[in-house]
């Protein structure tokens, strides 16, 4: 018994660490479970029967993700459809997850500079590719040795900062939601008046923990900031990656 509770204990201070662990967790194993069951139901396909809902949608998303990188990059990068189509679903599932109560993966500088350390590592590989040693006569320029970091941090800020304000956004209205309803309920004189300010308020008292309006009201903004929002951010990631290294490839500036 004593073992479980310092087990416990260390696993609550970890996560209490790193809050985006478990996120990071649950969005592999949903990545890694969905590419296995369209594989094996891909692979045990009968050809006489119609496709599957799950299939079709599935080869849906596979074609309009391959068009996009080809319409970017051309039709002989499509080997890239694969990196694009994990991007996509990494920053959406991560936000699926979200709605669960969890801290978003994408709300961690961590994450979101590995992402774009791999397109800033890109920009690199197609430039050098294609244009050889052509691509490093730019800096010769003082100018280009600074602004070639711009990518990187770009990329890392932009998706860092909309994911984490809008879990921000979320934090600040649950609080004032809960309070605002604790404030009305300690009016009838049986719980002190620090209760209006009191966070914590929410786990003590039944009436503040089912909280009427966080009920009403939250589950839409969850929908805009975590589902829709994370498409969004998903989507302009993706496009971004592929225009610095298709930039690159084809001897263009990324900002143009």
């Amino acid at each position: 018994m004593v073992s479980y509770l310092v087990s416990g204990e260390l696993f609550d201070g970890f996560l209490a660490l790193t809050p985006q662990l478990f996120s990071v967790f649950m969005t592999f194993i949903i990545i890694c479970t969905f590419c296995i069951v369209y594989n094996v139901k891909i692979r045990n396909r009968n050809e006489e029967k119609e496709l599957s809902g799950f299939l079709v949608l599935t080869e849906m998303f596979i074609s309009k993700v391959e068009g996009i990188v080809i319409s970017i990059m051309g039709k002989e990068h499509r080997k890239l459809t694969p990196y694009m189509m994990y991007i996509f679903m990494y920053i959406v599932i991560s936000s699926v997850v979200a709605l669960l109560g969890f801290e978003p993966l994408t709300t961690s500088y961590t994450t979101t500079f590995s992402m774009a350390f791999v397109t800033f590592i890109g920009i690199y590989y197609y430039g050098i590719r294609y244009q050889k040693w052509a691509f490093l006569k730019r800096y010769y320029n003082p100018v280009e040795l600074i602004g070639q970091f711009v990518p990187l941090i770009s990329l890392s800020f932009r998706l860092f900062g909309n994911m984490l304000g809008g879990s921000v956004i979320l934090a600040l209205l649950y609080t004032a939601l809960i309070n605002m309803q604790a404030g009305w309920f300690s009016n009838v004189g049986s719980v002190s008046d620090s209760m209006a300010n009191d966070w914590l308020a929410q786990y003590k008292y039944w009436w503040s923990g089912f909280n009427i309006l966080t009920i009403s009201l939250m589950p839409w903004l969850h929908l805009y900031f975590d589902l829709f929002d994370g498409v969004i951010q998903s989507i302009v990631f993706s496009m971004l990656t592929l225009s610095y290294w298709s930039s690159s490839a084809n001897g263009e500036s990324g900002e143009e």
